[in-house]
Order: C-alpha cells, then sequence, then structure tokens
C-alpha cells in the first residue's frame, strides 16, 4: 500500500483542473497530454481525499470525501487503488517488487 489516508487528488476536468507545465518545448509542438479516464462517480474537477480504507469480501473498500459529498470504490487489492490514485495524481508508483528483490541479493 502506498496511499495512506489524508491522500488527496484533483479528478480531471472542470474549470479547477490546470494541465501541469512541462518541460522546454518549441513553438507549434503539440503537447502529448493524457487525461485519465474518470469513473462515473467522481465528478471533474473535484478535490477528493482518501478518508477510510477496509477490507471486504471482494477487496478493499476505499472511501473518499470532496466538498460535493462521499464516494466509495471498491478495488480488487490496494495495489490497483494505488495505481488508481496514482493515475489521478499523474504520478508514477515505485517498482517495490524490484526494490525488495534488490535487498534479498
Amino acid at each position: 500500500m502506498h496511499y495512506i489516508l489524508n491522500t488527496s487528488f484533483q479528478t480531471p476536468g472542470g474549470s479547477l483542473h490546470r494541465p501541469k507545465i512541462g518541460g522546454p518545448t518549441r513553438f507549434g509542438m503539440e503537447q502529448n497530454v493524457s487525461q485519465p479516464t474518470l469513473n462515473p462517480k467522481f465528478e471533474p474537477g473535484t478535490v477528493y481525499t482518501l478518508v477510510y480504507i477496509k477490507k471486504v469480501e471482494d477487496g478493499v473498500e476505499y472511501t473518499f470525501k470532496s466538498s460535493k459529498g462521499t464516494v466509495v470504490e471498491t478495488f480488487h487489492s490496494c495495489n490497483e487503488a494505488d495505481k488508481f490514485i496514482a493515475e489521478m495524481r499523474n504520478e508514477q508508483l515505485p517498482d517495490y517488487e524490484d526494490f525488495y528483490k534488490n535487498l534479498r541479493s
């Protein structure tokens, strides 16, 4: 589990969304900005905070809270939830398997 309680992210879209400023570009060069696919439970351009994680029969239930309400999403595993949050935060998860494999060597 990479992300813990009180982790926040802003969903793409909406009037609050601003794309990240990248490195140097040339005039007229197209930006390659990929937007994550948004689950219909989440409203575009809204900031959500992870407030609760619970193990359930089908997997792991994550509760996200925003100023517009609460969203409960069930993931198959914590790893799947981490990938979702990383995508929303436009971050890349560390390769934990490789890290621990190197420690054992």
